[in-house]
């Protein structure tokens, strides 16, 4: 699967992608799974953390515009 990088990431080729699972909102503890090597889903409040601590969070007009160019 290609990776896709924006031109203002500052990561490495390496970077994980987390995607946020409303489904696991019924659970005891907030928890995440591997959907592969390279990609998380998480409970709703590990997302809330990573996004606190984020660099920066694009939107989905700004990756689309990207790509476009």
């Amino acid at each position: 699967m290609p990776l896709y990088r924006h031109v203002e990431a500052s990561g490495g080729p390496d970077d994980i992608l987390v995607i946020e699972d409303t489904g696991m909102l019924g659970q005891d503890q907030p928890s995440f799974e591997f959907i592969d090597s390279r990609t998380i889903k998480a409970h709703p409040l590990i997302i809330e953390a990573l996004i606190a601590d984020s660099e920066r969070l694009w939107t989905l007009e700004e990756i689309l515009a990207d790509v476009e160019k």
